[in-house]
């Protein structure tokens, strides 16, 4: 019973010391501001003097500084992009699935139906897509959609933007 009372009141002490407000933490680095010199990580800067402004204000330019050669760059690609042609076109989709086995399968057959036809295989997670020819009218499509629907049931004609060179 002692032993009860004992527990029971270290119990109720602990707890009162618990429940006992406390006093609120002053922040003394409240003046002081965070400071450290990387002036040994940055690059050299270059002063540079305008004139056709003011004499008192001065540019700074990075010695590394790539945006004047990835500016040229990019205006190339702008260019070069703007020379490609496209035009609307079909293809014959053969074989579409996520078997490589089964994509490379379908390339020998296609290999043995006709051995110069242009024929691609494109790999877009999760999926193999076989496809065949390049073909800007719908009856020549025709034409070859039904010579290769006799091998491959599942094949079917998809629409296309077809690059002219």
């Amino acid at each position: 019973m002692c032993d009860n009372r004992r527990l029971i009141f270290f119990g109720l002490l602990l707890l009162i010391s618990n429940c006992v407000s406390q006093k609120p933490v002053e922040v003394k680095n409240q003046g002081r501001t965070y400071f450290e010199d990387l002036a040994y990580i940055r690059s050299e800067e270059v002063k540079l003097k305008n004139n056709s402004e003011k004499s008192n204000t001065t540019n700074y330019i990075d010695i590394n500084d790539i945006s004047k050669d990835l500016d040229s760059v990019i205006s190339i690609i702008k260019i070069e992009s703007q020379n490609i042609k496209y035009i609307d076109g079909f293809t014959i989709q053969l074989y579409l699935g996520g078997d490589r086995t089964m994509a490379e399968e379908t390339e020998e057959k296609i290999n043995e139906i006709d051995s110069i036809i242009y024929r691609t295989t494109i790999f877009t997670q999760p999926n193999y897509r076989v496809k065949v020819g390049n073909y800007y009218d719908r009856f020549l499509v025709n034409k070859e959609f039904k010579r290769f629907k006799e091998k491959f049931p599942n094949a079917i004609i998809i629409p296309e933007k077809i690059k002219l060179n």
